[in-house]
């Protein structure tokens, strides 16, 4: 995991546990996307502020997400795994919504995926 921060520190009114949860989920989830690929698993982890927000990217160079399911990916119940229930993204999205922010990605097949989490900065 390669990761850049900014130098001063950022605040936000959330749920630590939450924020925690939304992380770990989207860094699984590209490790799990790696998972069978050749080579050294890479997830690059950029947290920037861009006023009013915070923006964090979590990148991974897995391939991207087949063009079919794009569409399908924060709903409850779909997964493309073997195990698991399907309510890691949706969860994500609900975490991310409930802090006031917003949650994107763009992939490229062949490449990989960039997940975006935008999360409003406490002012003062």
């Amino acid at each position: 995991i390669i990761g850049t921060m900014p130098s001063e520190s950022l605040m936000m009114q959330s749920d630590k546990l939450q924020i925690n949860r939304l992380l770990t989920n989207l860094i699984k989830n590209a490790i799990e996307a790696a998972e069978g690929s050749t080579g050294v698993i890479q997830i690059h982890i950029l947290i920037e502020k861009v006023l009013p927000n915070v923006l964090i990217k979590i990148q991974d160079h897995s391939g991207g997400i087949p063009a079919n399911l794009v569409a399908h990916l924060f709903k409850p119940n779909f997964t493309t795994k073997s195990s698991g229930t399907g309510l890691g993204l949706a969860i994500c999205k609900g975490i991310v919504e409930k802090a006031n922010g917003e949650i994107w990605f763009q992939t490229k097949e062949g490449v990989g995926t960039s997940f975006y989490i935008q999360l409003p900065l406490v002012q003062g």
